[in-house]
């Protein structure tokens, strides 16, 4: 099963490095977003990892529209 985060072997695959801090400069410099645990181990969602890779399915991008359209439309009946 897999986890919301990537593992250290994929981590390692994507950045080509398995020491954290060469991981952690990979990920800044190629404008990843990720977050430090308390051991210094740079952690990755793997739905941001899909959608950075261009490998999300459409159908996960459809439930989460980035403009949300309104039902709302003005009333221009008592416009002069």
């Amino acid at each position: 099963m897999e986890t919301e985060i990537l593992s250290d072997d994929e981590l390692a695959h994507l950045t080509g490095y398995k020491q954290r801090a060469h991981q952690r400069k990979w990920l800044k410099n190629h404008n990843w977003v990720f977050i430090e645990s308390r051991g210094g181990r740079p952690l990755v969602g793997r739905m941001f990892a899909r959608m950075k890779l261009g490998m999300a399915s459409p159908t996960i991008l459809e439930q989460h529209p980035t403009h949300a359209r309104s039902a709302w439309t003005p009333d221009f009946s008592r416009v002069n």
